[in-house]
C-alpha cells in the first residue's frame, strides 16, 4: 500500500512538472528558444527560454515552453539574444542638431525631415526609452508622441530648476529668459536682475518642485555650472537651496538630477547627497595638467563619497568626443550616419553655413591643439569612470544628445558611440548593459514598468545576433526592436530618402 502511495505521489509530481503554462492571447507574440539576458540586481545569468507578450506587456518568461492559444506571432530566436530596451537618461529632443534658431526658421523642410526621423533613429539603435533632461513644452511632447514609431518619452517639465540668471538661462536673451525658464529659483543676490512680476514666493524650491511635479515630470533637473567662454562666474545654488530642492523632490516622489562636470561641482553635490549627476567629472580644474594615468587624492575622495552614497553617475563621454569631432573632416562621411540622418541635412552640415559652430568654437585653435585639449579631458573622464566601475559606483547610461548645437551628437548614433566609449574606458560589458537598462530604470523610479524582462513590464525588447555580455559590437547587431509589443525590423527604421530638386544651400 505504501509503495502504491509513493508511486502515485511521484506520478503527480512529474505530471505537474510537465504541465505547461496555458496562455490565451488575442494580440500576442512568442519568442522561442532565445537566449534571455536580463537582471534585477546587476547579476546576469543568461539562459535559453521563451518570452511571451500580450499586447504591450510581457506575460511569460521561462525556460519551459508554454502552451499558447489564440492569436499571436511566432519568432524563432534560436541563436539570437534578447535584452530589455535601452534607456538613454539624458537627451534633448527639442534641439535640432547643429542648428541655431535662425537656421531652424530658414530651413523648415530640413526640420520636418529631422523630426520625423529622430524617434526612429533612437529606436534603430535600441533606445526604447528616453528621458528629456531639458525644458519641454506640452506641444513638443504631443508632437513627439504622435509619431507612429517612437520610444517612450519621460521629462523634467517646462524647464529645469536653475538659479535666477544662472546656467543655462543666462544664454537666453534677458527679455525672454524668465518666460523660457519658468522654474527658476529666486535668489536675493539676483533680485535687481529679476523682473518685478516674478514674486519670490512663486520661485522657492518648494513652489518650483510642485510645478514640475504637476507638469507630469519624473525628475527635477538643476545645475552647478560656473560657466565657460564669455559666460563665466555665473550665479550658483547655495547648499541650503540644493538641500531644499532635494527634500522637496523626494516629498513629491521625484528624483533630483544635477548638471555638473567639474571637481567643484561633483564635490559640492556629493556633499549634498543628490540622486544623480547628469555628467561625468572631466573638468579637473587645478589638476587639469595631472597625467591621465593617475587620480589625485581629492578626486578620489569625491568619488568615494559618491560611491558610498550610491549617487548615480552619468559619464556622457560623447559630450567631449562630439565637440572634438567637429574638426574631423571624415566624421560626416560615416556610412552609419546615412542610415539615421536625412540626406539633405547631412549635405547641409557639410556647407560653410553648416560648419558655423566649429568655426566659432575653434577659431583660435588649430586641429592639433583641439585634439590635445579634448584628448586630455577625455582621458581624465575615462579614468574617473574606470575608478567608479572598479569600486562599485552606480553608473547610469546617458549621452546628453545633443550637448550643444553639435551635429556630431546624432539621435541613437550618439548612444551607440557612448556605449563603445564606455568599453574603451574598461567598464565591463555586464555593467555597460546594466547602466542602460535596470540601473537607469531604478534610478529614475521606472523599474516597475521598464529596465528588465519580467512579467507585467512593458514589452520594450531588443533582439540581437550577438551577445552584449561578450561583444560590444552586439549593439550594432540588432535584428528586431519590439516597442510596446510591436515588432519592427531594424532596417525599416532607416532614413527613407527624400530629395528636393534644388536644396538651395549656399
Amino acid at each position: 500500500m505504501k509503495k502504491t502511495i509513493v508511486l502515485l505521489i511521484i506520478f503527480q509530481a512529474l505530471s505537474c512538472k510537465e504541465k505547461k503554462e496555458q496562455l490565451n492571447l488575442t494580440q500576442g507574440l512568442h519568442i522561442s528558444n532565445v537566449t534571455l539576458i536580463s537582471t534585477e540586481d546587476g547579476n546576469y545569468n543568461p539562459y535559453i527560454g521563451h518570452l511571451v507578450v500580450e499586447k504591450d506587456k510581457i506575460v511569460y518568461i521561462d525556460k519551459n515552453k508554454p502552451s499558447i492559444n489564440g492569436t499571436f506571432e511566432q519568432i524563432d530566436g534560436t541563436g539570437k539574444f534578447v535584452i530589455p530596451g535601452l534607456i538613454d537618461s539624458h537627451v534633448h529632443i527639442t534641439d535640432i542638431q547643429g542648428m541655431r534658431p535662425d537656421h531652424i526658421e530658414k530651413y523648415p523642410e530640413l526640420i520636418k525631415e529631422f523630426n520625423n526621423q529622430m524617434p526612429r533613429s533612437y529606436l534603430y539603435y535600441g533606445f526604447t526609452s528616453l528621458i528629456n533632461l531639458g525644458g519641454i513644452s506640452d506641444e513638443r511632447i504631443n508632437s513627439f508622441n504622435k509619431q507612429p514609431l517612437k520610444p517612450d518619452l519621460y521629462h523634467i517639465g517646462y524647464s529645469g530648476a536653475t538659479v535666477a540668471n544662472g546656467y543655462p538661462m543666462i544664454y537666453t536673451p534677458e527679455e525672454f529668459r524668465f518666460e523660457i525658464e519658468p522654474n527658476f529659483i529666486y535668489m536675493e543676490s539676483q533680485a535687481e536682475h529679476i523682473p518685478d512680476k516674478y514674486k519670490p514666493a512663486n520661485h522657492t524650491p518648494k513652489a518650483v518642485v510642485e510645478r514640475i511635479k504637476n507638469s507630469g515630470a519624473i525628475a527635477v533637473k538643476s545645475y552647478y555650472e560656473t560657466g565657460f567662454g564669455r559666460m563665466a562666474n555665473l550665479p550658483l545654488p547655495t547648499k541650503s537651496i540644493m538641500t531644499e530642492l532635494l527634500n522637496e523632490s523626494h516629498a513629491n516622489g521625484l528624483v533630483l538630477t544635477i548638471h555638473a562636470n567639474s571637481l567643484e561641482g561633483h564635490s559640492f553635490m556629493a556633499d549634498v547627497g543628490v540622486d544623480i549627476l547628469a555628467h561625468g567629472l572631466w573638468k579637473w580644474e587645478k589638476y587639469k595638467d595631472v597625467p591621465a594615468d593617475s587620480l589625485p587624492l581629492e578626486i578620489k575622495e569625491t568619488l568615494d563619497l559618491q560611491i558610498q552614497k550610491q549617487i548615480g553617475y552619468t559619464p556622457t563621454l560623447t559630450v567631449i568626443e562630439g565637440e572634438e569631432a567637429l574638426v574631423d573632416t571624415k566624421f560626416l562621411n560615416q556610412s552609419a550616419l546615412k542610415k539615421v540622418v536625412p540626406k539633405n541635412l547631412l549635405e547641409w552640415y557639410n556647407t560653410e553655413e553648416g560648419q558655423w559652430f566649429a568655426k566659432e568654437l575653434f577659431s583660435a585653435s588649430n586641429v592639433e591643439e583641439v585634439h590635445k585639449t579634448y584628448g586630455n579631458a577625455q582621458a581624465h573622464a575615462m579614468l574617473v569612470l574606470k575608478y567608479l566601475s572598479d569600486h562599485n559606483g552606480l553608473i547610469l547610461f546617458g549621452t546628453d544628445t545633443p550637448s550643444g548645437p553639435i551635429y556630431a551628437n546624432q539621435p541613437g548614433h550618439n548612444g551607440n558611440w557612448e556605449l563603445k566609449l564606455m568599453k574603451e574606458a574598461e567598464v565591463p560589458l555586464n555593467k555597460i548593459l546594466a547602466s542602460a537598462t535596470i540601473n537607469n530604470a531604478k534610478a529614475f523610479q521606472l523599474d516597475s514598468s521598464i529596465g528588465s524582462l519580467a512579467i507585467g513590464k512593458k514589452a520594450n525588447i531588443i533582439m540581437m545576433t550577438k551577445n552584449p555580455l561578450r561583444d560590444i559590437e552586439a549593439y550594432d547587431a540588432i535584428e528586431k526592436i519590439i516597442i510596446r509589443g510591436e515588432v519592427i525590423k531594424r532596417e525599416d527604421l532607416e532614413v527613407k530618402e527624400k530629395r528636393q530638386a534644388s536644396n538651395g544651400y549656399n
